[in-house]
């Protein structure tokens, strides 16, 4: 690789990171107060990344919880920007979509 493509693929790298770093700050900018994320999951098998997102104060059971969430998307970044969309409408109390 030559030091030109090697100073693209640097920047094309810096570039992802940002993103992914941005995606990251809108998360935890409009998760609401004593929720909680797990980080995001990427499942081989089908080819998707997924987070999940709670508040504890619901106790624990199997099956769907009222206060929960989890987003799935193709990338990390997606996945996270598609966590900060949902929790932003859940502090607005709205249905996410």
């Amino acid at each position: 690789m030559e030091h030109a493509d090697l100073a693209d693929a640097t920047t094309s790298n810096d570039l992802v990171m940002t993103d992914l770093e941005d995606a990251w700050d809108a998360l935890h900018t409009v998760t609401p107060a004593g929720w909680y994320v797990r980080r995001p999951s990427y499942h081989d098998e089908r080819r998707e990344w997924v987070m999940y997102a709670f508040h504890p104060s619901e106790r624990a059971r199997v099956g769907l919880r009222s206060r929960e969430w989890t987003a799935i998307a193709e990338s990390a970044k997606g996945v996270v920007r598609q966590m900060a969309r949902c929790l932003r409408a859940i502090a607005a109390q709205r249905a996410p979509r």
